[in-house]
């Protein structure tokens, strides 16, 4: 699984006419901060689950 630091640590090669170095980058940050928010509501919503798993028992 990749995650945020993986992809702000991943470091691309240069070469004559290769990619433009602040737009990869760029790309990477929005791309990072996706990632990031998407952990944080997939943590958010495991942690509803077992809460409404936990309430059902409770009935």
């Amino acid at each position: 699984m990749i995650t945020q630091k993986d992809i702000f640590e991943k470091k691309f090669s240069t070469k004559l006419r290769g990619y433009n170095q602040d737009e990869v980058d760029e790309f990477l940050d929005e791309v990072a901060a996706t990632l990031d928010a998407l952990e944080k509501e997939n943590q958010s919503l495991k942690r509803q689950v077992k809460r409404l798993k936990d309430d059902q028992w409770d009935l």
